[in-house]
């Protein structure tokens, strides 16, 4: 158990050198970080771990990127080169919610919230806005097809995956076959019908 704790912390050591020599955090505050989350690793390694175990350490690394995000526009860093700080914690967050989502598959709401933290990463994304997109945009749609495989008999999975292939991909072909794939799973869905009539 230890050893796998040890090695999520040792991941986050060019992280914490990166946030300290921009600047962005004192020793203490990176300190007090690295304390904080070895709590977390060590509450996931437990036997019975509990979906708000997970949410709790996914709130504490968005607002600690909150944080991040803030004190670097504050000191105007913002024209500065990409460096790793500015992307390893929303890597981190995906990650933390990869484990939760293998840990508890049958948690729509989980499911749901991982979509949801994609896509606001996708809005406020920085460095080569294309790549990212496209990277978000891939990751979207293989948590997508994970959750659908998972929950087959959930309309709203269906309904926001062909809102992501129509509004994002541009592809209203893919998005037309996934609501028709949900029709014949779940043909007596109102939702669904009106979600493809509307296509």
């Amino acid at each position: 158990m230890a050893e796998v704790v040890q090695y999520h912390l040792e991941q986050m050591v060019g992280e914490l050198e990166d946030l300290e020599r921009r600047d962005l955090f004192t020793k203490p505050e990176l300190k007090a970080i690295v304390k904080k989350r070895t709590k977390f690793e060590y509450a996931l390694r437990r036997r019975r771990v509990k979906c708000i175990d997970y949410l709790r350490y996914i709130e504490y690394e968005i607002n600690v990127d909150a944080l991040r995000r803030q004190r670097k526009q504050r000191k105007q860093q913002h024209s500065a080169k990409t460096t790793l700080s500015d992307f390893s914690i929303t890597q981190r967050i995906i990650a933390i919610f990869e484990r939760a989502v293998v840990r508890h598959p049958e948690d729509v709401q989980l499911w749901l919230q991982f979509v949801e933290f994609i896509k606001s990463r996708r809005r406020m994304s920085t460095g080569d806005a294309d790549e990212e997109d496209d990277g978000h945009s891939r990751l979207l749609s293989q948590v997508f097809a994970r959750a659908i495989s998972a929950h087959p008999y959930e309309s709203q999975l269906w309904i926001k995956a062909a809102a992501h292939e129509l509004e994002v991909n541009m592809n209203g072909s893919a998005a037309r076959a996934l609501l028709q794939r949900a029709l014949r799973l779940i043909s007596d869905d109102k939702e669904l019908w009106i979600e493809y009539f509307r296509l």
